[in-house]
C-alpha cells in the first residue's frame, strides 16, 4: 500500500486501465457490468 490508495480504489484505477488498454480481453456484458458495479459502489463511498 505505497501509493495511500485502498486497495478498492487500486483495483479500480488498475482494472480501467486494463480494459482502456485490452477492450476486447472480456466479453463485452461483462465489461458493463463490471463498470455499473463500480461506479454504484463508489457512488456509496
Amino acid at each position: 500500500d505505497r501509493s495511500g490508495r485502498s486497495k478498492t480504489i487500486e483495483v479500480q484505477i488498475r482494472l480501467r486501465d486494463h480494459l482502456k488498454r485490452y477492450p476486447d480481453f472480456y466479453n463485452e456484458e461483462i465489461f458493463r457490468e463490471v463498470i455499473e458495479e463500480t461506479e454504484s459502489t463508489f457512488k456509496e463511498i
